[in-house]
């Protein structure tokens, strides 16, 4: 004859499967968002060395042209959008790099930021 398992034995076999079957699925999920997550840290740093070689291309031209540009902290996101988005050397360049001015006209503005022409060419 059969032997009878009782309901609270079986009751309790299946909340042990169902949180086996819930722990299984959430270290998958864990291991999935830890390599995501490394992968996204992977990104973030080359886009910031990016941005790090763009912002020279900007000191670079202000130093040729031998205008100031004191940047922010690099860690002030925010502050460095709206210095971007005010200054008159920042603004003539960004809109000379997306192709909306030529270099004579940026160069027109860079001169008009500088003061004389004369004074451009000088050595300090």
């Amino acid at each position: 004859m059969a032997k009878v398992i009782p309901y609270s034995h079986l009751a309790r076999q299946q909340h042990l499967n169902f949180l086996t079957h819930k722990f299984r699925e959430y270290r998958e999920r864990e291991a999935y968002l830890t390599g995501l997550r490394k992968l996204l840290f992977q990104v973030e740093a080359q886009m910031r060395q990016g941005e790090m070689q763009q912002l020279e291309v900007f000191r670079q031209v202000a130093q040729h042209f031998r205008l100031p540009l004191e940047l922010p902290s690099l860690g002030d996101r925010v502050g460095l959008q709206e210095y971007f988005a005010t200054h008159p050397l920042l603004v003539a360049l960004q809109e000379f790099f997306a192709g909306r001015l030529n270099a004579e006209e940026c160069l027109r503005r860079l001169l008009a930021l500088a003061g004389s022409p004369e004074e451009l060419g000088k050595e300090p």
